[in-house]
C-alpha cells in the first residue's frame, strides 16, 4: 500500500514543475497544474494533502486560491506553501494573510524546499491528530467566556500563569485566552537567545515566525488593518482578526490584549528566574562532591606535611646540639644560636596552623553550601 501524502503542485511554468516534480518524486505522490481553475476542480474530486503554489497564475491568482481552499471546511487545513520570486515583507504578509503556511523564494534551493515541505507534512500530522481536542477547546473556551466577561478571561489567565513552568504552557494559554475572545492569535516568547512561536496552527511555522520578528519592533501596541500587536518585554502577541467593525470590542480588546501580554512578559520573567536558579542549584550540586573529596585530600596532606616536618624540626634540634659541642662555641653563642633555631621553627608552626585555620573554614563553607540546597 503508497503511504506517500499528495503534494498539488501549481504552477505556470512547464519547466519549474517539472524540477519540482523531481525534487519530490521519491518521497511524495505528486499532481501538476498550470492554473489555479485547474487545481480546484481537481481538489473537488480529490483532496490533497499538501498544496505547492505558485503566487502569479494565468487567471485567479495564487492568493484567490490559498483564500478558497481556507474558506471551506473541508479544504482549510490543507498546508499552503507559497512560491515567489518577490521576497518583500509586503508580499510575505499577503501570504500569511490569505492562510499560507510557508514561503519559498524563487530560484529555490532543492534541499530547503524538500525539507520545508517535509516540515509542512510534519505540522499536518499534527494538526489532524489536534483537531478534535482543539474543537472541543474553543467550545469550552466559548462557554466559559460567556460565563465570565472578557475580564474575567483576563483574570483567568493570570490565575492560570502562576502553574506555567513552561513557554509551551504560557503559550497555550494566553492563545486560549485569545480565543475565547473569538480572536486568531499568534505568540512568539523569548529567553535569553531563544525565541518560540505558537499559535493554533502549531510551533514555529516559517512564515509566522518571519512575521512576528518583523512586528516585534513595531512598538508597544500597534495596529494595522486587521491586526493587532502587543510588545512586552520577553513577549509578542500578534491578533489576526480585529473586529474593526466594532469600534468600542476594539478598544476593549486593545486593553486586554495589553494585560494579558503584560501578565505572559511578568511569568515570563519568572519562568527565566526559576530555570536560572534550577541551573545555578544544579551547579552547586554538582560542584560539592569535588570540593569535598578536594579538602579531604588537603588535610590529608596537611596531617602528612605537619608530622614530616615536626620530625625534620626534631632532627634540627639533635642536629643542632651536636654540632655545638664541636663548634667550641662560648655559652652565651650557643644561647643565641638556640634561641634563632627555636624562633624559626615557632615560625613555621604559626604557619601551619595558619593553613589549618584555612581548611576548616573551607569546610565550613561547604556545609553551608550543603544546607542550603537542603532548604
Amino acid at each position: 500500500m503508497d503511504n506517500k501524502l499528495k503534494v498539488f503542485i501549481v504552477d505556470d511554468d512547464p519547466i519549474l514543475l517539472e524540477v519540482l516534480g523531481a525534487v519530490l518524486e521519491a518521497d511524495f505522490d505528486r499532481e501538476f497544474f498550470g492554473s489555479g481553475e485547474d487545481c480546484l476542480a481537481r481538489i473537488a474530486e480529490c483532496k490533497p494533502d499538501i498544496v505547492i503554489l505558485d503566487l502569479t497564475l494565468p487567471g485567479i491568482s495564487g492568493f484567490e486560491v490559498c483564500q478558497r481552499l481556507k474558506e471551506d471546511w473541508d479544504t482549510q487545513d490543507i498546508p499552503i506553501l507559497f512560491v515567489s520570486s518577490s521576497d518583500d515583507i509586503d508580499t510575505r504578509l499577503q501570504c500569511y494573510e490569505a492562510g499560507g503556511e510557508d514561503f519559498i523564494t524563487k530560484p529555490f534551493d532543492p534541499d530547503e524546499l524538500l525539507r520545508k515541505v517535509k516540515v509542512a507534512a510534519r505540522i499536518l500530522g499534527e494538526k489532524r491528530n489536534l483537531h478534535e481536542q482543539a474543537g472541543y477547546a474553543q467550545r469550552t473556551a466559548m462557554s466559559a467566556m460567556v460565563s465570565m466577561g472578557e475580564l474575567g478571561v483576563v483574570l483567568q489567565f493570570l490565575s492560570k500563569s502562576f502553574s506555567c513552568g513552561s513557554s509551551e504552557e504560557l503559550a497555550a494559554a494566553l492563545i486560549d485566552s485569545m480565543r475565547q475572545y473569538e480572536l486568531n492569535a499568534a505568540v512568539q516568547l523569548r529567553m535569553d537567545d531563544r525565541a518560540r512561536s505558537y499559535s493554533e496552527n502549531g510551533c514555529d511555522l516559517p512564515l509566522e515566525v518571519s512575521v512576528l520578528n518583523h512586528v516585534r519592533h513595531s512598538g508597544r501596541i500597534f495596529q494595522f488593518k486587521t491586526r493587532c500587536v502587543f510588545n512586552y518585554g520577553h513577549v509578542t502577541l500578534l491578533v489576526n482578526n480585529m473586529p474593526l467593525d466594532d469600534p468600542d470590542r476594539c478598544g476593549r480588546i486593545r486593553d486586554n490584549g495589553a494585560l494579558l501580554a503584560e501578565g505572559a512578559d511578568a511569568r515570563m520573567r519568572a519562568i527565566e528566574a526559576e530555570e536560572l536558579a534550577r541551573h545555578r542549584r544544579a551547579g552547586i550540586e554538582a560542584a560539592l562532591p569535588r570540593v569535598q573529596s578536594t579538602l579531604d585530600s588537603v588535610q590529608a596532606s596537611y596531617r602528612r606535611n605537619s608530622m614530616e616536618l615536626t620530625e625534620i624540626m626534631i632532627e634540627f634540634q639533635e642536629a643542632l646540639g651536636r654540632s655545638m659541642m664541636s663548634l667550641g662555641l662560648t655559652e652565651s653563642q650557643e644561647e643565641s644560636m638556640t634561641t634563632l633555631a627555636a624562633d624559626y621553627m615557632q615560625r613555621m608552626v604559626a604557619s601551619q596552623d595558619a593553613s589549618l585555620q584555612t581548611i576548616g573554614q573551607l569546610q565550613e563553607l561547604a556545609q553551608s553550601l550543603e544546607q542550603v540546597l537542603r532548604r
